[in-house]
């Protein structure tokens, strides 16, 4: 089984139209996971972005400066992050 990843240091997520370019990949390539490093943005906006592309589950690490975005419900050990 291949889990489609994008993994992306996006270095602010509001410039650029970054955003619209990884709503646009997952709407291509239905990722099962989508990793925002970077972004910028308070973790109050996580769920906002979450909503936007359409993706059921979403968290973020201890300090909000990774955004984890799943297509299903998965165990994450936050001692890794």
């Amino acid at each position: 089984m291949i889990l489609k990843t994008l993994i992306w240091n996006i270095r602010s997520v509001i410039t650029q139209k970054a955003f619209h370019r990884v709503h646009m990949l997952h709407r291509h390539h239905k990722f099962f996971l989508i990793a925002m490093m970077e972004h910028f943005q308070h973790v109050s906006k996580l769920h906002q972005y979450k909503r936007r592309i359409h993706i059921p589950y979403a968290n973020s690490n201890c300090n909000g400066k990774i955004w984890f975005f799943v297509n299903e419900n998965i165990e994450v050990d936050s001692k890794l992050l």
